[in-house]
């Protein structure tokens, strides 16, 4: 996490917003590029506190969110694990890459072994390396998490948004 730390004061790591602002940018842009293509993206998250908050944002998006136990090989043995060929999601989006203090969250490692791109806050006790996207800020609270939902909701809806007008001016142009 060096790269993306400002300093430290009072024993605290302060990230550099500067460096927050320009990951979360590219994270949101290709959420939303995503969003646009149809592309089926899950919302991946621990914490009780946060549960009903991730949950309805993935509803509100139209989209999926797993924020219980997570099985290990539901990505990398899905075939075996659900009966049939299913289509994986084409982005995670981790609002916490941890599953305790020190693990870090099993999805992380599945999602780099399946080569899905996954969007990640990576706090200063997070490893980024597996994350495609990661941006570097606060995943403990439930008012960032809560802001982070709002964001990632917004882009996923404009994304669907753009491909909706985008359908309707090809279906006009083939009449």
């Amino acid at each position: 996490m060096k790269p993306f730390i400002f300093g430290s004061r009072l024993g605290y790591l302060i990230f550099d917003l500067d460096i927050t602002a320009y990951h979360l940018r590219q994270a949101l842009n290709f959420t939303a590029h995503i969003a646009a293509k149809d592309g089926i993206i899950l919302f991946v998250g621990r914490g009780a506190q946060n549960t009903h908050l991730i949950e309805r944002t993935a509803r509100e998006c139209e989209e999926f969110a797993h924020t219980r136990y997570w099985r290990g090989g539901l990505f990398t043995n899905a075939e075996m694990q659900y009966g049939a060929v299913t289509r994986l999601p084409d982005l995670c989006i981790f609002l916490n890459t941890l599953n305790t203090v020190l693990l870090q969250h099993a999805a992380v490692a599945e999602c780099a072994k399946m080569c899905i791109p996954s969007v990640g806050i990576v706090d200063t006790n997070c490893n980024p390396n597996l994350v495609t996207y990661p941006v570097p800020g606060n995943d403990d609270t439930p008012c960032s998490i809560e802001l982070y939902c709002k964001l990632f909701k917004e882009a996923i809806l404009r994304g669907k948004k753009h491909r909706k007008m985008n359908e309707g001016k090809d279906s006009k142009s083939e009449i």
